[in-house]
């Protein structure tokens, strides 16, 4: 993090020694005063009026161009800095995104804080850093206008101080408190909206409102507590403000009455303390900007000073032989995947199945390094797949997930992973997919504009440009995510027919799926239950294990029927049995 800050100080450098020269042009007025006073208005000089007046005219022109140079230096240190910053941010939040943490990810704001940076940086907060310097120098300027005098600027510029430290110590918290829970609201909101069909459809509106109602009157009230606290220290620094400049005047007054200074030397001295107070003025009202911006700067720091991983070497682009070796993985204390170990040939395809719940998603995430296992490894041509560069391996990966994310562009862009649109690379993937019909009938065929999310499709349509964009480029290994769950009868075709392409170009795939259609077309099946490997091998051979497990539970069930109807009649003629009159003296028999 400091290195970025390093990366701004030739622009801070500029704007310090600007600043030296805005403060020194700052005393222009006082200076001005003095000599009226002074030299004016005892000598009825109307030649030294103008001479001052022209000078004292153009330092402040000169003063308002230096200053419109520092507010410029300023601004483009915070442009710098996140032009610097912001790329290695969302780097660092995309390589995070979407790991099970059980909360809200740390990272989901860093963005927000590089521009809460930027925007300090460029704003007047910084100014009070450059000035603070120069309080010293106005109160000794004071000391020597009179010595009274400046011990009224010191007294003064302490109790302001002591005050705006009385502001943060009773602020901070609240204000710290508010935007940590401003965080929620907006993670709370921004679910809300993604999925705003399912909050109507289910009447879930009320609900929603009531949760986000309970966090916003926390904020407001803790905001408005911050609020009251430095309301009412800001209401009593505005009066000693003026009850200082009401006691320099009196001071002032009284020497100039008693002839040990001037009427000159009271009002400069009284500008000059004002002068000198401005910096605290500034910190104190851009507090809670600074607050945040210290916030956002810890943040980062902790986000960008983690151990960077070390850079992997080149190895060559990648055939598709994948192997997991003992892939274990929890959140918290949860195993969800547990001691799963096999391994595909190149070229080799594999339908995953088995109950909802059983891990197979986690395991996708797994075997493409998308989530990192809590032990074990899994390879991709003997490579720890963890060790490549995920730029570099991203290419020849292909992911469909369960719930397919389009971004706002063109269906070509989609397709196009974003890059640079390849048309040749777009249409073959398209083609090998089997969309390319359906994107043409669309109102402007790879063109069209899918808005966000990829709202103007229907859900199929979504699955199946998602599929495109899995396949661009040859990948070598593919996953497919229950790729089937929102296709119609033209879909599950097209997909079973890219699955057959996929093959003859010795791909390697795995899929997910429920549906028995496409298991006809894959080598190997795998079967995972309660996340570990219940079946797995040859298709045909796990068909068979399966059959034969269907059949035993059926036999189980017909015996449990039969068993049960066997219960039901013997409990319904055992009444029957015990009401029947037994003659008087007749013993029942024994058999």
């Amino acid at each position: 993090m400091q290195k970025f800050l390093n990366s701004c100080r030739y622009f801070f450098g500029y704007a310090f020694f600007f600043s030296m020269f805005v403060n020194v042009l700052q005393l222009t007025f006082s200076i001005y005063m003095l000599q009226v006073y002074d030299k004016v208005l005892t000598s009825y000089n109307l030649s030294t009026l103008t001479v001052i007046t022209v000078a004292a005219v153009i330092a402040l022109v000169v003063m308002a161009l230096l200053e419109w140079i520092r507010s410029r230096l300023l601004v483009r240190a915070g442009i710098e800095f996140d032009h610097m910053l912001s790329r290695d941010v969302l780097k660092l939040n995309l390589q995070g995104a979407g790991a099970p943490s059980g909360g809200p990810s740390a990272q989901s704001g860093s963005l927000r804080d590089v521009q809460i940076l930027r925007n300090f940086l460029g704003g007047n907060a910084v100014f009070a850093f450059f000035d603070a310097p120069w309080m010293p120098i106005y109160f000794a300027l004071i000391f020597i206008l009179h010595p009274s005098l400046g011990w009224v600027a010191v007294g003064g510029g302490l109790l302001v101080l002591v005050l705006g430290l009385l502001t943060e110590r009773l602020t901070r918290r609240r204000l710290e408190a508010a935007t940590h829970l401003n965080a929620q609201s907006f993670n709370l909101t921004g679910a809300a909206m993604r999925n705003a069909s399912i909050v109507r459809s289910m009447g879930m509106i009320g609900n929603v409102t009531a949760r986000w109602g309970k966090v916003n009157d926390l904020i407001i009230r803790l905001q408005t507590r911050a609020s009251r606290s430095a309301g009412l220290i800001h209401a009593i620094s505005k009066s000693l403000r003026v009850g200082l400049q009401v006691l320099i005047y009196a001071v002032g007054a009284y020497l100039t009455v008693m002839h040990e200074s001037t009427a000159g030397v009271m009002i400069a001295a009284s500008i000059v303390m004002g002068r000198a107070l401005a910096p605290i003025d500034q910190a104190m009202a851009t507090y809670k900007q600074s607050l945040e911006a210290r916030g956002a700067y810890q943040r980062l720091k902790a986000l960008l000073e983690a151990p960077p991983a070390q850079p992997a070497m080149d190895l060559p682009d990648p055939a598709g032989e994948l192997t997991a070796e003992n892939l274990y993985f929890a959140v918290g204390e949860r195993p969800i995947i547990k001691g799963i170990s096999f391994r595909m040939p190149a070229g080799q395809s594999l339908a995953i199945i088995g109950p909802s719940a059983a891990g197979k998603s986690t395991l996708c995430k797994l075997l493409l390094n998308i989530w990192q296992p809590t032990s074990g490894k899994v390879r991709i041509d003997r490579a720890d797949m963890a060790s490549w560069d995920s730029e570099k391996l991203g290419p020849f990966l292909g992911y469909l997930p369960q719930d397919v994310e389009l971004f706002s562009g063109s269906v070509a862009e989609n397709i196009a992973r974003l890059g640079e649109v390849d048309s040749a690379g777009v249409i073959r993937a398209a083609r090998l997919a089997g969309v390319h019909e359906m994107i043409l009938a669309l109102p402007k065929g790879y063109d069209t504009q899918i808005g966000d999310q990829g709202a103007a499709l229907s859900g199929g349509q979504r699955q199946r440009i998602g599929l495109a964009r899995a396949l661009y480029g040859d990948p070598r290994v593919i996953v497919l995510d229950e790729p089937n769950s929102n296709l119609d009868e033209e879909g599950e075709a097209s997909l079973a027919q890219a699955v057959l392409n996929l093959k003859r170009q010795q791909a390697t795939l795995i899929l997910v799926t429920h549906k028995a259609s496409i298991l006809s077309i894959v080598d190997n099946i795998m079967m995972v239950q309660d996340g570990q490997i219940a079946l797995c091998g040859p298709r045909q051979e796990v068909l068979a294990k399966l059959a034969e497990i269907q059949k035993q539970r059926q036999e189980e069930a017909a015996r449990a029927r039969l068993l049960r109807e066997a219960l039901e009649r013997r409990q319904a003629a055992s009444p029957e049995k015990t009401d029947e009159p037994q003659s008087d003296g007749e013993e029942p028999s024994h058999a």
